[in-house]
């Protein structure tokens, strides 16, 4: 037999092959089998680590999120003071927390009784993460 584009023999099985019947022996077929194994075992371990990844990145969004929203109703608007307070939300718990600044440069002279507060609100959830968020508020003394 011979190729006919460029008139070559055309390999083929010689007739004392160990396989005349051009199948797969059952140790091929095992040691095939062990390998996919082992590789699809990999990729559903790496496949699960970039699910924990992205549900540890969704719980952080919710809680930055979250965080923001209470920042910008406390500090946010012309309220004259802001309340420490806390709450939780869903999975969240938070804290919104308000002290007078002790550095000099927080010091204000003022008749009218206003001071600039360090205004702190923190989310946490699953017991050892968190988010928190500083800014400062000028507000009356409380």
């Amino acid at each position: 037999m011979r190729f006919a584009s460029i008139g070559l023999p055309a390999a083929s099985r010689s007739p004392n092959s160990i396989d005349p019947e051009g199948g797969f022996t059952l140790l091929e077929t095992l040691t095939a089998l062990a390998i996919l194994s082992i590789a699809l075992v990999g990729l559903f371990d790496a496949h699960a680590l970039g699910l924990r990844g992205a549900t540890a990145a969704d719980h952080h969004a919710e809680a930055r999120m979250l965080a923001q929203s209470l920042m910008a109703d406390a500090a946010g608007g012309n309220h004259e003071r802001v309340v420490p307070r806390r709450g939780t939300e869903g999975r969240f718990a938070w804290t919104i927390e308000v002290q007078p600044v002790k550095a000099d440069w927080g010091q204000l002279k003022s008749e009218a009784g206003w001071e600039l507060n360090h205004v702190r609100v923190s989310v946490t959830w699953d017991a050892n993460r968190s988010v928190q968020l500083d800014t400062f508020k000028l507000g009356h003394k409380l």
